[in-house]
């Protein structure tokens, strides 16, 4: 048995990749998705400790962890690894592809929402472009509170709640789902008078080219939070190839 972390687009790729080869998995998600498992396919939902993951691999048997969630699920990265370092169980990372960091005045990588909010102080700008996600919301409530600020967040009554939750205006909230229209990415910041745009390394699945190519058309910089360096232990695989080669050497 495999368990396979996801709730994202590589996430769906490794499932069918494992229901191609006939291989028994778990699919876990932090929250409940529409996710229909196949013939050797099994869904879970919820958040798990170290500990309740441990129990979880002894009590199903799980061999082999598949790890396809965010890049940026660092509490995420954490337990998998501690989980597996005391179960000696292997982690294939199956990673997205990122482009090329580009070296250009307007772009701008930061390792943390810190020091990106101390960067955005030091050059103020009319309104600032939020592309973090609602989860971010409260990391940031710092700038916002002060600077004029609009999240676009996903279309989801869940993801409302959070940005209510928070004491964000809603007048500034823009609920729609990110796209690879650099195009439309560009109006958007015309639209809302935008002077500035952060958001995530999150590679093509996060529409990163997209959101750089619309920030650049509109001559305007973009800080991008580098995504968190995972575990040395974490074997990282790209493609179905190398990820089936790995499995089949490992769990004959």
């Amino acid at each position: 048995m495999i368990l396979v972390f996801g709730g994202t687009t590589e996430g769906k790729k490794v499932a069918g990749m494992l229901e191609k080869h006939a291989r028994p998995y778990y699919y876990s998600t932090k929250t409940l998705i529409d996710f229909e498992a196949g013939q050797y396919g099994q869904y879970r939902y919820g958040a798990l400790t170290a500990g309740e993951l441990q129990t979880f691999c002894r009590t199903q048997g799980i061999k082999a962890i598949v790890h396809a969630s965010h890049p940026f699920a660092a509490v995420l990265h954490n337990t998998i690894y501690t989980a597996a370092q005391a179960l000696s169980l292997p982690v294939f990372r199956f990673e997205r592809q990122y482009p090329e960091r580009q070296q250009h005045p307007l772009i701008v990588y930061l390792p943390s929402y810190q020091a990106a909010m101390d960067w955005l102080e030091q050059r103020p700008v009319a309104r600032l472009l939020a592309l973090t996600g609602v989860q971010t919301i409260a990391p940031l409530q710092r700038y916002w509170k002060q600077h004029t600020t609009i999240f676009r967040i996903l279309p989801r009554d869940s993801s409302l709640a959070l940005a209510r939750a928070a004491g964000f205006p809603e007048e500034q909230l823009i609920m729609e789902m990110p796209g690879s229209d650099s195009q439309q990415e560009a109006a958007l910041i015309r639209q809302y008078n935008i002077g500035a745009v952060l958001t995530k390394e999150s590679g093509d699945s996060g529409f990163l080219s997209t959101k750089i190519s619309a920030a650049l058309e509109n001559n305007i910089p973009i800080v991008i939070i580098e995504r968190p360096v995972l575990p040395e232990t974490f074997i990282p695989v790209t493609d179905e190839a190398t990820l089936m080669t790995q499995i089949n050497y490992l769990l004959p």
